[in-house]
């Protein structure tokens, strides 16, 4: 008989009515009535736990499981007080062995789910959460976990269900309420996510990570101040937390504040080392910083804490690019396709790739995966015949991309019944010039007046598909005959005129390094028997101003010229010059649109299509810099050349 025994069978009832005092006093007795009792050990230790006294839990079940290891609640409560200290591979051990004594135990399962969630192991937990659903299809708890993981995994969609599933049983379940909330800021719904992440607050009015989501969000919401405002507010409350400094870090970055979101990066990653999505995140700033060999390093280490990351292959790819290693960079955007179809900024880094090493068919089927928006409720013209059918083309992208690819649209026109044409509303009377036999309109906002859409980006999937299918004729824009004219005689005789565009007002930090201060183009300045026109679409006029005293040389301009919105009085500007000089930007593409002889100054891009030139446009040369060179370098070589053609003209 069990001396035990009638102790431990006053206690359990004790326990289960809550007074847990009384009962672990039984259990004492039991185990000093029989030492090592693992019934008494374990009892007393998920006692421990429910007061919160975890190490002691630790202590007590792994006592009791080392007395008896075929009991699979032993092995399963065991992991439960690890994962609270904070042991959890421990944890996901203890749970494996539960699992294996008894296949689908719920609670082992979730469990298991929350120590691979500890560890950033999205798609391992989501299966162990699944695993206790099968075992228990109303276990609360598993699916506010598993509906919060599939938030993590970027499935907001499919995490929705399962935490209403979990509130509606138990509002009070604060991490659930805060996935929800994470979740429908995800799908476009800030408005409700505010009213998740308050009602999360108000649970826990001090917790830190519902504050850093009610800041994306409040950011998201257009307000900056507010939400570094609430970041700022929770790290001083959790100045220890490695996510909170990751997020605090993606808001400084977002500002384009590198120096300041580097150091949140880095914090985070003192604090947590294997934290994959900060490492990564800090590599992208190194790379942005001009430093890509430090950013693969970074991008390593966070595929070391988890291979399936995606966005850590991709960035990875970006930076061997840079580094001179596209075979390597393909790769990397390759494996993070296969872990993520629809990791789309992965699908456009590898069809900008592609296309500039000239491999055509390749690049524009990866470019039909890029990141659009807009797309209408048609089917997507997929290169059939057109013959009798209403296409509509959309425009999608910046302007100078804009007018690159309507050099398709006459082609598109010539093999389709009907065409409409929307663009940008600035270009709206150029396009109806240049494409006549088409309607030309402004975006609408879900056009059903057609049969089939292309996107204008994915026209050259069907039209470009080699570089004989590019058309040799030189411009497909003309400016206004008259305004023209009255441009030229206005500028008068006396030199050779040059149009220059130096700059842009995106100047964000992936396009930094494509434009130039004006004082670089001293060189051109220094050209003699030129008459210098500013093309630049944002004014500059204190820089022009500052570069005529200094330079000593004219540049024309007017400040009544609005050549942002105006396209009609900027291509007839453009249009009445003899040779444009531009950086890569929207000026120079109107130019080459036109048929202008247009000079960019430029790094060699995706748009050469493997060539030296750029073959949509046959009046563009491109000048890019040698060899560990920059543009100022292209630049002194477009003033030598400048030269020559000013003395020849002479």
């Amino acid at each position: 008989m069990d001396p035990a025994g009638p102790l431990l069978a006053q206690a359990v009832p004790l326990h289960q009515a809550g007074r847990l005092g009384e009962a672990e006093a039984l259990y004492r007795q039991a185990l000093a009535v029989r030492p090592g009792h693992p019934d008494a050990l374990h009892l007393l230790g998920m006692a421990a736990c429910q007061t919160g006294r975890f190490a002691e839990a630790v202590d007590l079940i792994g006592q009791a499981v080392a007395g008896n290891r075929s009991v699979p609640d032993y092995h399963a409560n065991l992991a439960f007080a690890l994962h609270a200290v904070g042991r959890h591979p421990e944890a996901e051990a203890a749970c494996r062995r539960a699992l294996r004594l008894r296949p689908g135990f719920p609670e082992a399962a979730n469990t298991l789910g929350n120590a691979l969630s500890a560890r950033r192991l999205w798609s391992e937990a989501e299966r162990a959460y699944r695993e206790a659903l099968r075992g228990r299809p109303g276990y609360v708890e598993a699916h506010g976990n598993l509906g919060t993981v599939l938030q993590a995994l970027g499935r907001a969609a499919e995490a929705e269900p399962h935490l209403r599933t979990a509130l509606a049983a138990n509002p009070a379940l604060a991490e659930a309420r805060l996935a929800l909330g994470r979740a429908l800021a995800d799908l476009g719904r800030p408005e409700d996510a505010v009213e998740e992440l308050r009602a999360a607050r108000r649970v826990r009015p001090g917790h830190g990570p519902t504050l850093a989501a009610l800041a994306v969000v409040v950011e998201r919401l257009g307000d900056v101040g507010g939400a570094e405002g609430l970041q700022r507010r929770a790290l001083a409350l959790f100045p220890d937390d490695a996510e909170l400094w990751n997020l605090h870090g993606q808001t400084l970055h977002r500002q384009d504040r590198t120096a300041a979101a580097a150091q949140a990066y880095a914090r985070a990653v003192r604090l947590f080392p294997t934290m994959a999505e900060a490492l990564t995140n800090l590599g992208t700033v190194r790379r942005e910083s001009g430093d890509p060999a430090a950013a693969a390093v970074l991008h390593r280490q966070a595929l070391d804490c988890r291979r399936d990351y995606a966005a850590a292959h991709a960035n990875l790819g970006l930076a061997l690019q840079d580094l001179g290693d596209p075979a390597g960079a393909e790769a990397a955007f390759g494996l993070a396709l296969r872990h993520d179809p629809g990791e789309r900024l992965a699908a456009l880094n590898r069809a900008l790739l592609r296309l500039k090493a000239g491999r055509l068919a390749e690049g524009w089927a990866d470019y039909a995966g890029r990141p659009t928006a807009g797309r209408p409720a048609l089917p997507e013209w997929q290169g059939e015949d057109l013959t009798g059918r209403h296409l509509l083309i959309r425009r999608e992208q910046g302007l100078g991309d804009e007018l690159m690819f309507a050099s398709c649209y006459a082609d598109a026109i010539g093999r389709s019944g009907h065409v409409t044409i929307e663009c940008d509303r600035r270009l709206v009377p150029l396009f109806a010039r240049a494409f006549p036999a088409a309607t030309v309109r402004r975006p609408s906002d879900d056009p059903r007046d057609a049969d089939l859409y292309a996107l204008a980006g994915s026209l050259p999937r069907h039209l470009r598909s080699a570089l004989d299918t590019f058309p040799p004729s030189a411009g497909w824009i003309v400016a206004d005959p008259e305004r023209t004219a009255a441009r030229r005689r206005a500028m008068g005789d006396g030199g050779l005129v040059v149009g220059i565009a130096w700059t842009s007002w995106r100047t964000d930090r992936s396009r930094r390094g494509a434009y130039t201060a004006l004082d670089a183009w001293a060189p051109l300045f220094a050209v003699p028997g030129v008459r210098f026109v500013s093309l630049q679409y944002d004014g500059r006029y204190d820089a022009i101003a500052e570069a005529e005293g200094r330079f000593g040389v004219a540049i024309r301009h007017d400040p009544a010229d609005d050549l942002a919105n105006d396209l009609e009085t900027a291509a007839a500007l453009t249009a009445a010059c003899d040779l444009v000089v531009s950086v890569a930007s929207a000026p120079g593409e109107l130019a080459a649109a036109l048929g202008v002889p247009v000079w960019r100054v430029c790094w060699a891009d995706w748009t050469q299509l493997g060539t030296a030139v750029r073959p949509w446009y046959p009046t563009l040369r491109p000048y890019t810099p040698p060899p560990g060179g920059t543009l100022a370098d292209a630049l002194a070589r477009a003033a030598r050349d400048l030269r020559a053609l000013a003395g020849s003209a002479r």
